[in-house]
């Protein structure tokens, strides 16, 4: 019994400290909309007036959120999980609405990348990241720049996406391939 009311407590502690960071919040950011929530702990590298965030948009303990020339546009009724890192230092992401985002993902629009005859750092990797409305990324997912993910998608845990994924699709491994196609009922 003694556990319940703990657990009472600490959920109190934490809806009402969501509510004194809030002004702090809707101050530094570029847009929060109604009913959207960043916890404790989230720590944006850049400017936080290049963070658009929707309605009802929940970023959890630990998110590390980085901007520099890009912006980053969260859309309505979505989630991100705890320790995601997103990087849009160079292009914009675009996260639409219903998108839940699970812990350990990393979403980036710039990174180094590889040619032949080139030195390493020499080459660069820039590109808008777009996530369509009702997408599920699963936790650990790494997604590429230049990447759109088609609405309903599903990622699979783990999974490293290098290239477009269709909407309805379900796709896991390393590089991410389809799996199969999602069922619409």
């Amino acid at each position: 019994m003694k556990v319940f009311h703990w657990d009472i407590i600490s959920k109190i502690k934490e809806r009402l400290l969501d509510y004194i960071f809030l002004p702090y919040w809707k101050l530094r950011c570029g847009h929060l909309g109604k009913k959207s929530r960043i916890r404790r702990g989230v720590k944006i590298v850049g400017s936080a007036k290049r963070l658009y965030i929707g309605d009802n948009f929940k970023i959890w303990h630990r998110c590390f959120l980085t901007t520099g020339k890009g912006n980053i546009f969260f859309g309505n009724d979505g989630h991100i999980g705890i320790d995601v890192y997103i990087n849009a230092t160079k292009g914009n992401i675009t996260i639409g609405n219903n998108v839940a985002i699970a812990p350990k993902t990393q979403i980036f629009s710039y990174s180094d990348d590889y040619a032949h005859g080139k030195l390493i750092g020499e080459i660069h990797k820039i590109g808008d990241v777009s996530i369509c409305n009702n997408v599920l990324i699963g936790a650990g997912a790494i997604i590429l720049p230049n990447v759109t993910i088609g609405e309903g998608a599903v990622i699979g845990a783990g999974s490293v996406v290098n290239r477009d994924v269709p909407p309805n699709t379900i796709v896991g491994g390393v590089p991410a391939r389809k799996i199969k196609m999602r069922c619409n009922n």
